[in-house]
């Protein structure tokens, strides 16, 4: 019996493009981090239409239920300097 759960890190990730996890279909994708390290973008959870995100910051968590099991994305960093992004999604 596999008792490990489901856990990916992101490298990171240029703005313009997209994170998709294989597994549950999530999307998250980051169009512009501004100076101050808020971003704006947008994220399509399972099953669930494409919905904009403005003034994330690291830390900012999005919950959902994928095959009667529940998930967490985390918006781990946000580096203006090199304009790029990280997430982690963990099965809960």
């Amino acid at each position: 019996m596999d008792d490990q759960k489901y856990f990916i890190q992101s490298n990171p990730i240029g703005t313009g493009q997209v994170f998709i996890d294989s597994v549950t279909g999530l999307t998250f994708g980051i169009r512009h981090i501004s100076y101050d390290r808020l971003a704006s973008g947008s994220i399509t959870l399972p099953k669930a239409s494409s919905v904009d995100i403005n003034n994330v910051s690291p830390g900012q968590k999005w919950t959902f239920t994928f095959n009667g099991k529940e998930f967490e994305l985390i918006l781990l960093e946000l580096n203006y300097l090199q304009d790029t992004y990280k997430v982690q999604l963990a099965e809960k």
